[in-house]
């Protein structure tokens, strides 16, 4: 029988969990889809600074909760596995730093022609080397995504084996990590394959990151008693 004062840690990080999921899952939706838009345009990027600030910041704040997101799943399954949950947990905490080295990555075009002055470049090549900064973000939030998908199967398949969550919820999980590994795998591998695809495969992944989050939060896990 698990004892109460363990049921009660084992919640509290289920909370954690959901919450971080939640909100993390509604940063990217607003950053992607309301601030983001339109900014990687070299050519008018510093009429937007604010804004391109704005979603810096929103990115910063959620990778620090991927991070605290991170270490939550750890402490939620290490009782089910630890040496899969140590894993899991490099990987999604991976995913957090990858995500910090793409921000500043992404900061560099501003940072570049803000301070064009300071460069011994003609104004084309100040926006071409911005741009090619632009394409360096894209691609390292492509090895990112990859990163999380690999930590959120580990542990979605922990939660899986240890019936925390249901098994209609753990198998969606697991089929949009799975789908996301793939299509940001291929983006890699094959340059052409349509972006289409995967704003496919996302917004599935955001509907079920937001579900689960909502889950987590109001239901928690379900605990066997033994």
């Amino acid at each position: 029988m698990i004892e109460n004062n363990v049921q009660i840690k084992i919640q509290k990080q289920a909370s954690i969990v959901g919450f971080t999921y939640l909100v993390t899952t509604l940063i990217g939706f607003i950053n992607n889809f309301l601030v983001k838009p339109g900014l990687h345009n070299t050519e008018t990027l510093l009429v937007y600074e604010f804004q391109f600030r704005i979603g810096v910041m929103l990115d910063v704040l959620m990778y620090a909760l991927v991070m605290w997101m991170a270490v939550a799943l750890y402490l939620l399954t290490k009782s089910i596995n630890r040496n899969r949950a140590i894993l899991g947990f490099v990987f999604r905490a991976a995913e957090a730093v990858m995500g910090f080295v793409i921000v500043l990555i992404y900061l560099a075009p501003l940072i570049i022609l803000k301070k064009a002055e300071n460069y011994h470049f003609n104004d084309d090549n100040l926006h071409s080397l911005a741009s090619v900064f632009f394409d360096i973000y894209s691609m390292g939030s492509n090895l990112h995504l990859i990163l999380m998908s690999m930590g959120a199967l580990i542990f979605m398949s922990l939660l899986l084996s240890a019936a925390y969550i249901p098994k209609w919820l753990g198998y969606w999980g697991l089929l949009t990590y799975i789908t996301v590994f793939l299509g940001f795998s291929l983006q890699i591998l094959f340059p052409e394959f349509p972006t289409k695809f995967l704003m496919m495969v996302m917004a599935p992944g955001a509907l079920f990151e937001f579900i689960f989050g909502i889950w987590l939060l109001v239901k928690g896990v379900s605990l066997k008693k033994v």
